[in-house]
């Protein structure tokens, strides 16, 4: 029976990262890292599609990293990989938001699901002279007189009205989280809003305020990326903690053991740990736990996901009669359509297409568009069609596609996620603990993070590791 100190259970970002930082910051533990699929990496899959002119790069899962957040920019550091970081592409016009058919410039200023800048609000077309009267009243509205968490949606519409929430926050946030916002955690999610309405009175105030330029801070871009593709993020990683790496090993079973650790089913062995990390989603770990920590596992139930799917496809530039502005577009619920949103990836980052071609990107899936993640390939491909002729001017078809759908692929931050959170951790057994995007931020600099603490949360407390000094005696 192998014999080890800490078992991970799941090797996307968040594992990967909490295997690299324990191989760093505690040595003197054993670690083996368990991947059930045949390779590591979870949601960040990079594809590099050579063609005569040159090569397209095409992402699965995330393409970007958010630099505000330093987590994911200092394991890029620590990795050697800095020189391959590029900034998102500025433009003038970053993101439209489609509205009864016709394309809708985004008003500049807004941050985060508010707008800070008077006269772009103003004159925005996005809403009506009585939707803009109404999102006035933040100024005198004042804070909010009771506490406690409430949905995005609900925040939204009692500061700045319906319209807002409909036709900017909710196609913002869901672009996000994936999420409808009648059901999003405020403090999960945007907590920055509730601080800013406390400080000031006013949401729109309190974020001007946090707006501010800092003396002597840089001004960086909003989001990086890697010349090869995120990809390169989790191959340096995985090449990095090198041998404790297990792929084709799958977790099926926790136990605990009689020394106060755990054995671990993987695959067709048992193996002996004194502290196991769950790095997958909500669901699964509900599943191994049952045994070991029924009230944990009845709470993971409780934490929602929903399926998601991009499409990626490659044209002649001169085949886009009607090129989007900036980024490309999100598409509001109330629209109906079957996609989310759009992004001309080789527009927001260089090096992603060639010269004389475009890479664009559909959203599908998540509560906008849930029917859509049930058709067939070539009835997806029919649907997409469509509306890239109606919103582009696309005729010709792709030189290639690339669709990818994540199963359960985005966690749903509810009302209350973060006291849920709270109870699944005191539920846990002593030697058990979470790590990944259904807790504390879906994003990777947040998972990072997360990973991180824990890491050196083992690092401080090695000592008390039930069934530790067994497995030391006995090694």
């Amino acid at each position: 029976m192998e014999r080890v100190d800490v078992a991970i259970i799941g090797a996307g970002i968040a594992g990967l990262s909490l295997a690299d930082r324990l191989r760093s910051r505690a040595p003197q533990l054993s670690v083996r890292l368990f991947e059930a699929s045949d390779r590591p990496g979870g949601k960040i899959r990079t594809e590099r599609v050579e063609f005569d002119d040159g090569r397209f790069i095409v992402e699965s899962g995330p393409d970007a990293i958010l630099a505000q957040k330093p987590w994911a920019l200092e394991l890029v550091s620590d990795l050697g990989l800095s020189d391959e970081l590029i900034p998102i592409n500025r433009m003038p016009k970053s993101t439209a938001i489609l509205k009864c058919g016709r394309l809708m410039d985004l008003p500049e200023g807004v941050a985060l699901v508010a707008p800070t800048k008077i006269r772009p609000f103003v004159r925005t077309s996005l809403l009506s002279w009585p939707g803009k009267i109404r999102a006035a009243r933040d100024f005198v509205a004042g804070p909010r007189a009771v506490s406690g968490d409430e949905s995005l949606g609900s925040f939204v519409t009692r500061r700045f009205g319906r319209e807002v929430l409909d036709w900017i926050a909710e196609p913002l946030a869901a672009g996000i989280y994936n999420a409808d916002p009648d059901y999003l955690s405020l403090q999960a999610t945007f907590p920055q809003l509730a601080l800013a309405e406390q400080k000031s009175g006013s949401v729109i105030l309190g974020l001007r305020a946090a707006r501010k330029p800092t003396p002597g801070k840089p001004d960086l871009p909003a989001f990086v990326t890697l010349r090869e593709g995120m990809q390169t993020l989790t191959d340096a990683l995985a090449d990095r903690v090198g041998p404790i790496l297990r792929t084709n090993a799958p977790a099926t079973r926790i136990d605990s053991s009689e020394d106060g650790g755990y054995v671990v089913r993987v695959g067709a062995r048992d193996v002996r740990t004194a502290s196991v990390v769950l790095a997958l989603p909500a669901a699964q770990t509900a599943a191994l736990l049952t045994g070991i920590a029924p009230e944990a596992s009845r709470e993971l139930e409780s934490l929602r996901a929903v399926h998601a799917g991009t499409v990626s496809l490659a044209y002649r530039t001169t085949d886009i009669l009607r090129p989007l502005p900036g980024y490309g577009l999100v598409v509001p619920k109330r629209e109906g359509r079957p996609i989310n949103a759009i992004t001309i990836t080789s527009r927001k980052f260089d090096y992603r297409a060639p010269a004389g071609w475009t890479l664009v990107r559909l959203f599908f899936g998540g509560y906008r568009s849930p029917e859509t993640m049930y058709l067939s390939d070539d009835a997806l491909r029919d649907a997409v069609a469509t509306e890239l002729r109606s919103l582009m001017g696309i005729t010709a078809p792709p030189a290639f596609d690339r669709i990818h759908r994540w199963q359960q692929g985005s966690p749903q931050y509810d009302v209350g996620h973060l006291e849920r959170v709270a109870r699944i951790e005191a539920a846990l057994p002593s030697g058990i603990a979470l790590t990944g995007s259904p807790y504390r931020g879906v994003g990777i600099p947040n998972i990072v993070h997360q990973s991180w603490q824990l890491a050196d949360h083992f690092v401080r407390t090695a000592a008390e590791l039930p069934g530790l000094a067994v497995l030391n005696a006995s090694r």
